[in-house]
């Protein structure tokens, strides 16, 4: 899947190749797919510290996820907290106050009508930080296909070295016999 509308603001450079590092935000408005997609979260590892900085993690943390609906494996910057989000409830669905569904996941926390009589839905969620960035590490068509190349990754990872592994790996994708199938960016 081709970028839409979304300038990179970094790029990471790896090997030979630079990958895009985009505004989370932008990211996702980019493709709603991105949001509603089913994610495999690979886990939380400290970043060197030039990744961190091009990502924007103020705590020097990265969390690897794989979005199952566009394929795309991404590398966030920073940590998701658990925090209390709203969305706004389509009229058709905020007929009534009292049968608001927890549309978007998470927890209901309670639902309100904004001064404009607006529904809006509070539910529990993690956020990432706001100005968050994300590293679009590769296409990988096929979830089996993105578990054999991170196949090791929850152990190397907590190395020191867990950085230049996934390295290693991603250059796989350059010297892979189906393009179509994985691509880094």
């Amino acid at each position: 899947m081709e970028q839409q509308n979304v300038e990179p603001v970094a790029t990471l450079q790896l090997d030979a190749v630079g990958l895009m590092v985009y505004d989370l935000a932008e990211f996702n408005a980019a493709d709603m797919a991105r949001v509603t997609s089913f994610v495999t979260n690979f886990g939380v590892w400290q970043l060197p510290d030039d990744v961190a900085a091009a990502l924007a993690s103020t705590d020097g943390r990265g969390r690897l996820e794989w979005i199952h609906e566009t394929g795309e494996l991404v590398l966030l910057g920073g940590v998701p907290a658990d925090a209390m989000v709203e969305a706004p409830v389509h009229p058709s669905v905020a007929y009534t106050e009292g049968n608001v569904p927890s549309l978007l996941g998470g927890s209901v926390g309670g639902i309100r009508r904004d001064p404009s009589g607006e529904v809006r839905e509070l539910f529990r969620s993690e956020v990432l930080p706001e100005g968050s960035r994300v590293a679009l590490l590769a296409h990988v068509r096929h979830g089996p296909k993105a578990h054999e190349l991170l196949w090791g990754w929850h152990r190397a990872h907590h190395d020191a070295d867990g950085w230049n592994w996934l390295v290693d790996r991603l250059a796989r994708l350059e010297d892979s016999s189906d393009p179509d199938d994985a691509r880094l960016g």
